[in-house]
C-alpha cells in the first residue's frame, strides 16, 4: 500500500477543500479563507492533482461536490477540529473574552424552550457573543454537524440514535398537555385539575404541528390503540402559530407542555391532561464529538444544560 510523504503534503490544501464543500462556490470559499479567488482556484488545482479527482464540477449555480469529495467531507471536517483543538491557546478559558458567533440549528420548539431561557445567561457572560440561529431537520442534522456549520443543534427523537461520532447531551424530558381557550365549554374543572372527556376530544376538531403537511402524528396512533379517531381541521408547519389558532377557536391541540406553558397568557389558552397515555420524550444537544472538548463549546453547552434544567 503507498503511503503519503506528508513532508510533501500541504495540509493547508485540506482547509481550502473543507471550505469549498461548506460554501460550493469558489468566490465564496475565498473570501471566507480571506485569499484571492485566483488562489483558491489555484489550491482546487492541486488538490485535484494529489488526489487524482475532479473533486469539484461546474455548474451554473457554483460548484458541486464529486463523490469521491463527498466521502472526503467529514473526515477531513473531524481532522481540522481536532487541529484546532490541538493548536488552541492552553490559557484559562474566559467567556467575558469571547468575541465570536455560535451557529446553533434548532427548531422554533428549541428557541421557545431551550433558547429562550438561557440568552439573558449568555449575554451576562460573555456579551460580545452573537448566538446565529437556523433551521435543521433530522435528515440534515448529521452533514451540517459533520460540515462544521453548525457548532449545536438542538432536537429529540432520533438524536439519541445519531451515529457515535457525535456527543449527545440530555437536556430534559417533556410530554404533551392539551390545549383549549380558556372558556372552551368542554373543559371540566375540578381545583387547579383540568380535563376533557374522551368523547369531546375526539368529537371537537383538532390542530395539528406537522412541519412537512402531514394529517397524523402522536395523538393518532394513541387513539388508535383506544379504537377512536379524530378529525384534524387545520395542520400548522410550526409551533408558535397553533396556540393561537386553538385561542380564537373551538379547536382543541395537543402540545408539548413547556411550549404551550410559554404561550398560554398570550394565546388565551388553558391547559389539560390529556385522555389519553403518549409517551414522553427527551430533548438533546448535539455536537460534533471531536468538538466536545473545545472550552467554547463545552461553556455553551452547560450554560444550555443547566438553564434548561431549572
Amino acid at each position: 500500500m503507498n503511503t503519503i510523504d506528508l513532508t510533501r503534503f500541504d495540509l493547508n490544501l485540506l482547509v481550502v477543500m473543507d471550505a469549498l464543500l461548506a460554501e460550493r462556490h469558489v468566490g465564496r470559499a475565498a473570501a471566507r479563507l480571506h485569499l484571492s479567488q485566483s488562489a483558491t482556484s489555484h489550491a482546487l488545482s492541486r488538490l485535484r492533482t494529489t488526489l487524482d479527482d475532479p473533486l469539484f464540477i461546474r455548474n451554473p449555480r457554483g460548484i458541486e461536490p464529486t463523490p469521491l469529495d463527498l466521502e472526503l467531507g467529514p473526515p477531513i471536517a473531524t481532522l481540522l477540529e481536532q487541529v484546532k483543538t490541538i493548536a488552541r491557546p492552553r490559557g484559562p478559558f474566559d467567556p467575558a473574552s469571547l468575541d465570536r458567533t455560535f451557529t446553533i440549528g434548532a427548531t422554533d420548539y428549541a428557541v421557545l424552550t431551550v433558547l429562550t431561557p438561557v440568552i439573558s445567561l449568555v449575554q451576562a457572560a460573555a456579551p460580545n457573543v452573537v448566538l446565529r440561529i437556523e433551521p435543521v431537520d433530522h435528515e440534515s442534522v448529521a452533514h451540517r454537524l459533520d460540515l462544521g456549520e453548525m457548532d449545536l443543534a438542538i432536537g429529540s427523537g432520533s438524536f439519541a440514535i445519531k451515529p457515535h461520532r457525535f456527543d449527545v447531551v440530555p437536556l430534559f424530558d417533556e410530554r404533551f398537555v392539551g390545549i383549549a381557550r380558556r372558556d372552551h365549554p368542554s373543559l371540566r374543572k375540578r381545583g387547579k385539575k383540568v380535563s376533557m372527556s374522551l368523547d369531546a376530544f375526539v368529537e371537537l376538531p383538532h390542530a395539528l404541528v406537522s412541519p412537512k403537511g402531514d394529517l397524523r402524528g402522536a395523538v393518532d396512533l394513541a387513539l388508535e390503540k383506544a379504537g377512536r379517531t379524530r378529525k384534524v381541521a387545520i395542520t400548522c408547519p410550526n409551533f408558535l402559530g397553533v396556540p393561537f389558532l386553538v385561542g380564537s377557536s373551538n379547536m382543541v391541540a395537543a402540545m408539548a407542555e413547556r411550549a404551550a406553558l410559554r404561550l398560554a397568557d398570550a394565546a388565551g389558552l388553558c391547559l389539560f391532561e390529556l385522555p389519553i397515555q403518549i409517551p414522553a420524550w427527551s430533548v438533546y444537544a448535539g455536537r460534533a464529538g471531536g468538538r466536545a472538548t473545545e472550552p467554547e463549546i463545552a461553556w455553551l453547552t452547560n450554560l444550555i444544560a443547566s438553564a434548561t434544567r431549572l
